[in-house]
């Protein structure tokens, strides 16, 4: 009787086991999963505030700079393609850096039309998703400011 006792608390622990590494299984399943989401909006956000910075201050080099010859001296790393789109390609590290080790590139395109100059400055990602992006438009030199 001894030994058929013995087998069924044996039986019980085994099953009482088994359950319990089951929970803590999905409890961590769960926590890398949370994990995982946060490192991808932490990313993100960095992404994000980073290229809003850039952006910006390429927005005022852009606007008080008569031509875009003007914004490639602020910015010696920036290019400049046939276009007239001023481009400047940023590292992992979030450094200027050179067109092949590019993990973003900010694109600044500048026109002027109906006596007023129009820009659209944009960050991309190295896949070419726009992070950020900023629409401008300000007087041409001599012309008064639309309400």
């Amino acid at each position: 009787m001894e030994t058929v006792s013995s087998s069924r608390s044996s039986r019980l622990f085994l099953i009482e086991l088994i359950c319990a590494v089951l929970f803590f299984s999905l409890g961590s399943a769960v926590c890398v999963q949370a994990f995982v989401q946060a490192h991808t909006v932490s990313t993100r956000a960095r992404d994000l505030s980073f290229a809003s910075a850039a952006v910006s201050s390429a927005a005022n080099v852009l606007r008080y700079a008569e031509d875009p010859e003007d914004f490639l001296t602020y910015y010696p790393e920036a290019g400049l393609d046939s276009d007239g789109t001023v481009f400047l390609c940023y590292g992992a590290d979030l450094t200027p850096c050179d067109e092949d080790s590019a993990a973003y590139v900010l694109r600044a395109e500048a026109r002027v039309r109906g006596g007023a100059h129009r820009a659209r400055i944009g960050m991309y990602n190295a896949a070419g998703e726009e992070i950020y992006a900023l629409e401008l438009c300000w007087p041409a030199p001599g012309e008064e400011a639309a309400p």
